[in-house]
């Protein structure tokens, strides 16, 4: 089994997704899990392991969205009955003001 590289945090209230990928229509999410190095979310969208998105995750009490950019590490396609599907997505990028940020944002969400 993979070691984990963050601690992942479940937030108490939701935090929802708009995610874009190349040559597909927007997408929507809400947050399952998140951590340091990626998160883990629940879509309606269809993606592929190795693609790369970008998302806008609005946490709650956060005046504008935080974007950030990250690739598919797995998916479940299996569906749920409301049509949405897992997907665990790895940040692109672990260091530098904006990740800084995020983490502030994921402390607060827990």
């Amino acid at each position: 089994m993979q070691e984990r590289v963050a601690v992942r945090v479940t937030p108490r209230n939701p935090v929802t997704v708009a995610i874009e990928a190349e040559d597909q229509p927007l997408a929507y999410g809400v947050v399952a899990n998140i951590s340091a190095s990626g998160a883990c979310l629940w879509t309606s969208g269809a993606f592929a392991v190795g693609e790369g998105l970008v998302v806008r995750l609005s946490f709650p009490d956060e005046p504008q969205p935080l974007q950030a950019a990250g690739r598919v590490v797995w998916e479940d396609a299996q569906r749920n009955a409301k049509g949405a599907m897992r997907l665990g997505l790895a940040w692109s990028h672990t260091v530098g003001p904006a990740h800084l940020h995020l983490q502030g944002l994921i402390a607060a969400a827990a």
